[in-house]
């Protein structure tokens, strides 16, 4: 990323709080109310997943401002936001906290360093490049499994 692309994506850093992934990891024990904001595509998520924890939810960056307030109504709830790599989090994270949310946190780490540590993650689509959620396994001679 170019250094004004940089300072643009990270304009609003002094405002959002960031945390690491142990920091993350304390949270969610301490605040299990904590609601993790994945706001990468939809296509993104299906291709390489999510973390793997119950309240996580998918709002894609362009669609925060539309759809926050149906999916977390409460101002005061717990958030931290994300994306791959920390790029379109903190903008994300700047906007709910411009929309009145004052619990907002960004993890700068992002998805692929949540997933290298050996973090639960959730891939919804393990073939992504067929119709089939998983490609065919071995079961014995003549044998597979597979499923739809």
């Amino acid at each position: 990323m170019t250094s004004l692309a940089f300072d643009v994506v990270h304009a609003d850093d002094r405002a959002v709080i960031n945390i690491d992934t142990v920091t993350l990891k304390k949270q969610l024990q301490d605040r299990p109310d904590t609601v993790l904001i994945d706001v990468r595509t939809a296509d993104e998520i299906k291709q390489v997943g999510t973390i793997g924890i119950y309240q996580n939810i998918n709002i894609t960056r362009g669609w925060i401002e539309t759809d926050i307030g149906e999916q977390v109504p409460d101002k005061h709830t717990p958030l931290v936001v994300y994306c791959g790599r920390d790029i379109r989090s903190p903008l994300a994270a700047a906007t709910l906290m411009s929309m009145g949310y004052t619990n907002v946190k960004n993890y700068t780490d992002g998805y692929f360093k949540w997933k290298a540590a050996g973090l639960d993650v959730f891939v919804p689509d393990k073939a992504p490049d067929s119709i089939l959620y998983d490609m065919p396994k071995k079961v014995t001679d003549g044998v597979y499994t597979c499923l739809l």
